[in-house]
C-alpha cells in the first residue's frame, strides 16, 4: 500500500515516515522548504503547498491513504497563519484526495480544538469544539478538524487524531517543545513558569495513528494523551537524567505576564519565536489535568508509555545528534 504524508518533515512527520517504512508501506510526502530529517530515508517527494490542489493531486495519485500533518503551529493569540493552514488547506485536500480516489484521510488536530471547561469533568470527544476562540490556533485547529469531519463518506473516509503536547526521539527541526527541553537541559532558562501539560510520546501517537489506517472508526476522533506534569516536574526529570538543576524561582503568574510582554515585543523586533507568550501561559495555566484516550486504546490499540521513559529516550537523542 502507497501512503501520503503532508507534514512530513516535522516531528510527528519524520517518526511516523520511518514506522510506516518499518512496516512495509510505500511513503510518498508533500515537501514544502525542508527535507531535514528525511534525506536518507527510502521515501518518494513531491515539492510543493499544502494550499494547491494540483500538489495535493500529485503527492495523492495511487495513494489508498493519507495523512494530514501539515500545521502551522502559533504561541501568539492572533495569527492570521494559522487559518490560511489549518482550515484552509483541508477542503483543498479533501478535493483532491477524490479526485485521486484516496479510501481514507488520517488528520491530524489537536487537543486544543476541544473546550477545556469544565475543568472538573473528564475531557473526552465529546466535547464542544473551539470554534468561535479567540485563539488562533484552536480555532483554525477546531474548525479543520470539524471540515474533515462531517466531509468523512466512503469516498474518502475521514478519522481524526486529537495529541496532547508531543515529545520524543527524531525531532530534527526541533520543534517548539523539543527546543524547551534543550534549552532546560542547557540551564538557559533562569525561572520556571507556573503550570504544566498533558505530555504524550511521538512514537506512541504515531503508532496509534498507523492503526487508524484499518481499525478508525469513519467520522470520529481520538484523544491521544499521556500524563499530565508541571513544568517544575518536567525540569526535575531533566536535571535527573543529567541536565542542568532546576531553576529556583518559579515567577508568580502576573510577573510571568508582564515578562511575556517585554520578550513578545523583543521577538517582533528581532523576528525570533518569543520563548514564551501570554496565550502559552494561559494555555500551560488553564490545560486540563484529566483527558480520557479510552476510545483511542479500544479502537486503535494507543496506549502512552510513562513520561519518565519518553524524557530519557528524547533526551538520549539530543545528545547522540549533537544537540545538547
Amino acid at each position: 500500500m502507497k501512503i501520503a504524508v503532508t507534514g512530513a518533515s516535522g516531528h510527528v512527520g519524520t517518526n511516523l515516515c520511518r514506522m510506516l517504512l518499518d512496516q512495509g508501506y510505500l511513503v510518498r510526502v508533500l515537501i514544502h522548504d525542508s527535507k531535514k530529517g528525511l534525506e536518507d530515508l527510502d521515501i518518494e517527494f513531491v515539492t510543493g503547498s499544502v494550499n494547491c490542489e494540483d500538489d495535493l493531486r500529485k503527492l495523492c495519485e495511487g495513494c489508498s491513504a493519507l495523512f494530514h500533518l501539515a500545521a502551522f503551529i502559533s504561541i501568539r493569540k492572533q495569527d492570521k497563519r494559522c487559518m490560511a493552514v489549518n482550515t484552509g488547506s483541508c477542503e483543498t485536500l479533501l478535493s483532491a484526495a477524490r479526485s485521486a480516489g484516496v479510501r481514507r484521510i488520517i488528520h491530524f488536530s489537536s487537543i486544543h480544538a476541544f473546550s477545556q471547561k469544565p475543568y472538573e469533568e473528564i475531557l473526552d470527544e465529546k466535547r464542544d469544539l473551539e470554534t468561535e476562540s479567540s485563539v488562533s490556533y484552536n480555532r483554525s485547529k477546531a474548525l479543520g478538524q470539524k471540515i474533515m469531519t462531517e466531509a468523512s463518506s466512503a469516498d474518502p473516509e475521514v478519522v481524526v487524531l486529537n495529541p496532547t503536547a508531543i515529545l520524543g526521539p527524531n525531532d530534527f527541526q526541533p520543534s517548539l517543545l523539543g527546543n524547551a527541553l534543550v534549552r532546560f537541559y542547557k540551564g538557559q532558562n533562569s525561572s520556571l513558569i507556573p503550570g504544566g501539560y498533558d505530555w504524550v510520546d511521538v512514537r506512541d501517537v504515531c503508532s496509534a495513528a498507523i492503526n487508524a489506517i484499518d481499525r478508525g472508526k469513519p467520522g470520529e476522533c481520538y484523544l491521544l494523551a499521556g500524563s499530565w506534569r508541571s513544568l517544575k516536574e518536567m525540569a526535575a526529570a531533566i536535571e535527573k537524567l543529567g541536565g542542568h538543576k532546576v531553576p529556583a524561582l518559579t515567577l508568580p503568574f502576573w510577573l510571568a505576564q508582564i515578562g511575556a510582554v517585554i520578550l513578545n515585543l523583543h521577538a517582533t523586533l528581532t523576528g525570533k519565536v518569543p520563548l514564551y507568550t501570554s496565550m502559552s501561559l494561559e494555555t500551560l495555566r488553564d490545560s486540563h489535568r484529566n483527558i480520557s484516550s479510552a476510545r483511542a486504546r479500544e479502537n486503535l490499540g494507543f496506549n502512552a508509555r510513562p513520561f519518565e521513559e519518553t524524557m530519557a529516550d528524547t533526551l538520549r537523542w539530543f545528545k547522540d545528534n549533537n544537540y545538547i
